[in-house]
């Protein structure tokens, strides 16, 4: 009996060894598997891209249908490209409430018309800063949530900083960093 017991461990050692070599093939797979996936997905936003670019061009002829792109007037301008720009960062305020405390944390970037724009802004940066933060410390969270907040809220700077800055120098608000707690 100890014989046939001897014979039964050997028998099953080649097959656990056969096992043993499947496991690797079928990770060697797996991982090309993965390295494909990969590779077609890294390639896929270059095509997207192309069609933001496009969606971005109609949306330059739609704004000159309305006349707000017409001042550009052909100066060779890509439609879809975006003017010069000024960056503010750090607008951090209390929000409205009466019964909790919630603060919103915001960065902004204004699209400007042409360079002579950009100069009189950036001379212009406190008062702008101010109008923001005065505006921001009105609101409510909830008036803030949302992609219908963030538009109006887009819609109202807009609004205000044409006071501060007239003749439509301030084309576009992008709002880059925004976070209520």
């Amino acid at each position: 009996m100890a014989d046939s017991e001897d014979t039964g461990t050997p028998a099953e050692a080649p097959a656990k060894g056969g096992l043993s070599k499947i496991l690797p093939l079928i990770l060697v797979v797996n991982t090309l598997l993965m390295v494909g996936v990969l590779i077609f997905v890294m390639k896929k936003p270059s095509a997207h891209a192309e069609g933001g670019e496009a969606k971005g061009k109609e949306g330059g002829e739609e704004k000159s249908e309305h006349g707000g792109g017409e001042e550009n007037g052909g100066h060779g301008k890509d439609e879809g490209a975006v003017g010069p720009t000024v960056r503010f960062d750090n607008f951090t305020v209390q929000l409205k409430s009466n019964d909790v405390e919630r603060y919103a944390h915001m960065s902004l970037e204004l699209e400007l018309s042409d360079e002579a724009a950009k100069g009189l802004v950036e001379k212009r940066s406190a008062p702008i800063r101010d109008s923001v933060l005065a505006y921001l410390t009105d609101r409510t969270a909830e008036e803030l949530r949302g992609s219908d907040g963030l538009r109006d809220l887009k819609g109202a700077i807009l609004k205000r900083l044409e006071e501060i800055v007239p003749g439509k120098r301030i084309t576009n608000v992008f709002i880059t960093d925004f976070i209520i707690q």
